[in-house]
């Protein structure tokens, strides 16, 4: 895993899908050493079917169930590892359906309703969502990122951000360096000593004490999920306790969140609702620079993708109908009064067989049959 290097998200994401894993075995009575290929179908089968994951999760869960008896085999406690045939459902599905962003007037609109004071709170919260929606960073990549991962080239300003298997330099803008500069201008106000380890988004205490805390991904996600909710661009969850709610408006504590988090799933949403998420403000920055005429290669760039192939979902979502190459093809188009003319050449043609008197009409008339009859 990892080639022996693994970092502890992929652990804990391993470690969370290999215990579920577990668990249905012994809840099926199952010995996971003797398991057979057919009895892992039934585990697919229950994934599917009664857990209803999205074909995406059961691929990865798959993946990793593949990896496990990987490393079983490799320790000799299975001779053959018999997950190795087993796949994901397959789905078919439009690009543009399996991802959600927001318009250009929605991202406006979030945009605008972000604070504007000089406090801490409230320039990191700007800064957040401003690198999520404008350049596409990551949930993970703004949780990770420190004081030591800003770069400067001169009057340009950029954040070295890092992935699995690589790093990139994500180029800000003028206005989101000089954004950044006021947030950090106000947290050396606040008498923070800004240190090269130092978190660049930290949790901030309404009473401003706690200014050294690495904001959470959890945290993250509920500042998204709070100012889309602000907007009216996501519905929040109707029912939630009261403790819950000031426990949500008020905490930025992960054991906390995560119990309002797991109450709020079993609040009545609408089920025609997009599902905006942090992740969105990512798929809004690509769709939109694609949108805007920024190349594949631009776009591949801004979001750190290695696979071009990645990218292209980004082509799929654009304006079908603006954009429809349909619409380059020159095709000759009869003009109208050549239309018309045919028409009433086969009408008239169509009344002398029906006619025994042939009685003729004259185009006025024809052309008033033709408005009832033929349009």
């Amino acid at each position: 895993m990892g080639e022996g290097a693994a970092n502890s998200d992929t652990l804990k994401t391993y470690t969370c899908h290999v215990k579920q894993f577990l668990v249905w075995c012994y809840q099926s009575n199952l010995n996971p050493i003797s398991a057979t290929f057919n009895q892992l179908k039934e585990y697919r089968h229950w994934l599917i079917h009664q857990q209803k994951y999205q074909n995406a999760t059961i691929s990865l869960k798959l993946t990793i169930l593949r990896r496990f008896y990987d490393g079983l085999r490799e320790y000799g406690y299975v001779v053959i590892n018999p997950a190795l045939r087993l796949k994901p459902p397959t789905e078919v599905k439009d690009p543009a359906a399996t991802i959600n962003f927001l318009e250009n007037e929605e991202m406006n609109r979030l945009l605008h309703s972000l604070p504007v004071e000089n406090t801490v709170h409230a320039l990191r919260d700007r800064l957040l969502i401003s690198l999520m929606v404008l350049q596409g960073c990551r949930t993970v990549d703004l949780h990770r990122v420190s004081m030591g991962n800003i770069v400067k080239n001169g009057k340009n300003v950029g954040l070295r951000v890092f992935s699995k298997r690589h790093t990139r330099v994500v180029p800000l803008t003028p206005d989101l360096a000089k954004l950044l500069r006021r947030y950090l201008r106000a947290r050396r106000k606040a008498g923070e000593i800004l240190a090269e380890e130092t978190p660049l988004f930290i949790s901030v205490a309404r009473n401003n004490e706690e200014l050294d805390k690495p904001l959470s991904r959890r945290s993250i996600r509920r500042i998204v999920d709070k100012y889309l909710g602000e907007t009216g661009l996501k519905e929040l969850p109707r029912k939630l306790s009261k403790k819950t709610k000031k426990l949500m408006g008020k905490t930025e504590n992960d054991n906390l969140l995560a119990k309002a988090e797991k109450e709020s799933r079993f609040s009545r949403q609408n089920p025609k609702a997009r599902k905006l998420s942090a992740h969105s403000l990512r798929h809004t920055a690509g769709t939109l620079a694609m949108r805007a005429g920024a190349s594949l290669r631009q776009v591949q760039d801004l979001l750190g993708h290695t696979d071009p192939k990645t990218t292209m979902i980004y082509a799929h979502i654009g304006d079908r109908w603006n954009e429809n190459p349909a619409l380059l093809l020159s095709v000759s188009k009869p003009k109208l009064e050549e239309n018309i003319m045919i028409r009433c050449q086969k009408l008239q043609q169509s009344l002398k067989r029906t006619n025994p008197l042939e009685l003729t009409l004259n185009e006025e008339e024809i052309l008033r049959i033709l408005d009832q009859v033929c349009m």
